[in-house]
């Protein structure tokens, strides 16, 4: 049997991605506090989020010595399913994330959407389904012709 157990955080800020996570996006914490350098939050999904230290990892994997600057476009988002992606939004900025695309329905795509930074810079897209009423004419034929084939 193999399954994804985990997404990890590598993180500069620690205690500020601990408490984000906890408070804005109430995961439930299974290991860890905030003045640690770990921690194990339930996402309430199946995959749990952890966060570590940067710089631990980097000892740890022999790659201290390396840059820890990030360049260029984004490697990875975090997306979370969410029953109000405005709410959550607004709540995430209120914890400390920065709105990189409000709250928006996108029907091409049959969901609304929004795009925020965590307060280490790690993009995340809230999102939740559009009723299949509010999607595009394009997304319903190839939603049409899926079910078809299966």
């Amino acid at each position: 049997m193999m399954r994804l157990s985990h997404v990890r955080l590598l993180t500069r800020q620690y205690p500020e991605l601990f408490r984000f996570y906890r408070d804005a996006l109430e995961f439930r914490v299974r290991w860890g506090d905030e003045d640690g350098v770990y921690a194990d939050l339930d996402t309430g999904a199946g995959v749990d989020l952890a966060i570590f230290s940067r710089q631990r990892m980097a000892e740890m994997v022999d790659t201290a010595d390396q840059s820890t600057e990030r360049s260029g476009q984004d490697p990875v988002m975090l997306i979370i399913a969410v029953d109000d992606v405005d709410f959550r939004a607004n709540r995430l900025i209120e914890h400390g994330a920065t709105l990189v695309n409000p709250p928006a329905d996108q029907p091409d795509h049959g969901i609304r959407s929004a795009h925020l930074r965590d307060p280490d810079g790690n993009l995340i897209e809230l999102n939740t389904e559009l009723p299949q009423t509010r999607w595009s004419e394009t997304l319903r034929q190839l939603n049409q012709s899926v079910n078809r084939d299966l």
